[in-house]
C-alpha cells in the first residue's frame, strides 16, 4: 500500500518530486498547473526530463495528477463544456509527457440534466482526450463526490454506469473517504446518530463494511486509488471539508479498519488533509503508517515492487 500526499508544485513541477521524497512518501499527487486558471502552457522539455528522472530515482509509485477545479465535463453549458474539454485534453497530454500513472478528475455538475446526460458528456470528453494524447499509459480515474447540489458521482452506482459504458477506456475509481462519508457511506455499517464513526472503539470498528459496499455498488476491480481524509462534516451531511487523520468524524479506528481490509491493502493512498500548519503533512503520513498492520505493510512492499517492474517495462516499450 504505497502512501503519499498532495504535493506543492511551487517553483516548478519538477520540484514536487523532491518534496514528496524528502517527506517520506512512496507516492504523490500534484496539480500540473494552477488549478484555478484556464490559460496554461506546457513546461519546457528540460523541466519534463528532470521530473521524469527525479521520479525514477525516487522510485515513487503511483504519481497522480489531479485535474483543474475549473473542469466540468457534466455541464449542459456548451461553452463551459468546450473549455473544459480543451483543458482536460491539455492535462492528459501533459500527464503522458510526464509519465504520470493516474489522472484523477471530478465528474462535475449536470445542473439538473441527470446522470445519463452527464455520463454521455464525460465519456465523449474522455474518448477525445485519449485520442488526442495518444496515451496508452495514463489511466483516467473518476472521483466520487460529497453529494451536494447537482454533483455527478454522488452515488457509486452512477459511476458504475459511466465506467462500464466504455470498457475500452479502462476508467477507474478514486474513492475519497471524506466525500464518501459526507454522502452517507458508513465505514462500519453503523454510524451513530450524531453522524460520526469517530466514537467507535477498535473492537467495534475492526471490520470495515465499506469495501463490500464499493464492491456491490461499483465493483472493487475498478478501485485504483484512495484519497484518505478524515471529515469535519458528519455522515450524510454533504459537507466537503477534509480533516486531519483521526481528528474528524470518521475517526482513526474506522479509517484503520478500512485501509487494513484484505480487499483494500493493495490500493495506494493519497492524503489531501489540510495544510494549516507547517509539518502537518509529515504528521498525517506518520499517523497513517502507524495504523498499518504487518500484513498490510507486506502487501505494500510487494505491490510497489510489482508496479515498478511493470512501469519499467512500459517505459522501455515507449522508448522503442
Amino acid at each position: 500500500m504505497p502512501i503519499g500526499f498532495h504535493t506543492s508544485i511551487a517553483g516548478g513541477i519538477d520540484r514536487s518530486v523532491t518534496r514528496a521524497a524528502e517527506t517520506g512518501c512512496d507516492a504523490m499527487q500534484i496539480f500540473c498547473h494552477s488549478p484555478r486558471m484556464w490559460k496554461v502552457k506546457f513546461p519546457t522539455d528540460e523541466v519534463i526530463a528532470r521530473f521524469r528522472a527525479q521520479r525514477e530515482e525516487a522510485g515513487l509509485w503511483p504519481v497522480v495528477v489531479h485535474t483543474s477545479y475549473l473542469i466540468n465535463l457534466s455541464t449542459p453549458d456548451d461553452e463551459l463544456y468546450k473549455r473544459s474539454r480543451a483543458l482536460f485534453n491539455f492535462e492528459l497530454e501533459l500527464c503522458e509527457r510526464l509519465g504520470v500513472d493516474y489522472m484523477v478528475t471530478h465528474p462535475g455538475s449536470h445542473q439538473g440534466r441527470g446522470i445519463e446526460f452527464a455520463g454521455a458528456r464525460i465519456i465523449e470528453a474522455f474518448r477525445e482526450a485519449r485520442e488526442k494524447a495518444g496515451t496508452d499509459h495514463v489511466r483516467i480515474l473518476i472521483e466520487n463526490t460529497a453529494g451536494g447540489g447537482t454533483q455527478t458521482g454522488r452515488e457509486l452506482t452512477d459511476l458504475r454506469g459511466i465506467i462500464r459504458s466504455a470498457p475500452e477506456l479502462e476508467i477507474g475509481l478514486c474513492f475519497d473517504t471524506c466525500h464518501g462519508f459526507a454522502k452517507g457511506y458508513s465505514f462500519t455499517g453503523s454510524a451513530d446518530s450524531s453522524g460520526a464513526d469517530s466514537k467507535k472503539t477498535s473492537k467495534e470498528a475492526e471490520t470495515s463494511s465499506l469495501p463490500a459496499t464499493i464492491d456491490r455498488e461499483l465493483g472493487l476491480e475498478h478501485l485504483k486509488l484512495i484519497h484518505l481524509n478524515d471529515s469535519k462534516g458528519g455522515a450524510g451531511s454533504k459537507i466537503d471539508r477534509h480533516e486531519h487523520i483521526g481528528k474528524g468524524l470518521i475517526g482513526k479506528e474506522s479509517l484503520r479498519a478500512f485501509i487494513n481490509h484484505p480487499k483494500i491493502i493493495d490500493i495506494p493512498l493519497i492524503l489531501e488533509t489540510p495544510e494549516n500548519e507547517e509539518g502537518t503533512d509529515k504528521t498525517n503520513l506518520k499517523t497513517v503508517k502507524s495504523m498499518l498492520t504487518a500484513q498490510t505493510k507486506t502487501a505494500e512492499t510487494k505491490s510497489k515492487q510489482a508496479e515498478q517492474s511493470k512501469q519499467a517495462g512500459q517505459s522501455k516499450k515507449r522508448i522503442k
